[in-house]
Formats: C-alpha cells, sequence, structure tokens
C-alpha cells in the first residue's frame, strides 16, 4: 500500500510540473495545429495564433490568415499535411524559433488532387503560459503538383 502511495505522489507530481520543454510545448501546438486544419477545423486552428501575428514578412494580418485557413479548407474537403522535420530553437524565456518542411496535399476525395512543399519559419511567444504563433514566414520548395481530375 505504501508503494501505490508513492506512485500515485510521484504522479501528481509530474503532473503538476511544466507541461515538458519548450520544444515539446511547440511542437505539441504545431501538432495540434495540423489536426484541427485536416479536420476543417478552423477555430482550433486559430486558437493557436497570437493577437498581434503576422504573416509573409507583415503581408499578412491574423484576420487574413483566418480568411485565408477558411478558402483553403473550403476549396478542399481533405486536406492533408505532413510536416518534417521540426526543428524548435528558444531564443529567450517567451521567444522561440521553429523551422520545418511541410508537404500539403489536398482534395475532394480519398487520393489528393493538388500538392506542394514548403519551407515554413515560425515565431513563438509565450502568452499567460501559452505558447502563440506570432510570426510565419513560407515559401515554396517545390512547384504545385496538380492532378488530372
Amino acid at each position: 500500500m505504501r508503494t501505490a502511495g508513492m506512485l500515485l505522489a510521484l504522479l501528481l507530481l509530474v503532473g503538476c510540473g511544466p507541461a515538458g520543454s519548450v520544444e515539446e510545448q511547440i511542437k505539441a501546438n504545431i501538432d495540434a495545429m495540423e489536426v484541427a486544419a485536416e479536420r476543417g477545423e478552423r477555430g482550433g486552428f486559430m486558437d493557436y495564433l497570437a493577437e498581434g501575428f503576422s504573416g509573409q514578412s507583415g503581408g499578412m494580418t491574423r484576420d487574413d490568415f483566418a480568411r485565408y485557413l477558411f478558402l483553403q479548407i473550403n476549396e478542399r474537403r481533405r486536406v492533408q499535411a505532413r510536416l518534417f522535420p521540426v526543428d524548435v530553437e528558444a531564443q529567450g524565456p517567451n521567444l522561440a524559433v521553429a523551422r520545418f518542411n511541410v508537404l500539403l496535399t489536398g482534395g475532394a476525395g480519398l487520393i489528393p488532387d493538388d500538392g506542394q512543399l514548403f519551407s515554413v519559419e515560425t515565431e513563438w511567444v509565450l502568452e499567460d503560459g501559452d505558447w502563440l504563433l506570432w510570426r510565419a514566414d513560407w515559401q515554396a520548395v517545390s512547384p504545385a503538383l496538380r492532378g488530372a481530375g
């Protein structure tokens, strides 16, 4: 019985500790954003963007990005993303940068109609204990692939 009590205490201590390293927290947020996008849950995706978000070197506001995401999700019934490798680097206690490549595919059916590979650099800020996406810039690494159909 004493062992069970010690295990319970250990689990409670682990549960009360930090939610993981900066890298783990940001990777978890990126994973959650990927899942939300693939499910067509625009609100779930946008929850991870800071109010002051800017994209494409300041050419896109948070509202612009919300509209862009809405169009992408509505244009394709099925959106999939494959991220690799995700590299997170802390830039201080409240700032981090994550870089990765993403292969985006989409289409109306089970088989994607189109796809493209992008190189992405993101900047994350710690606000009220949560890491939020502050900036994102992306550029195509490959030409867009379009299906015949």
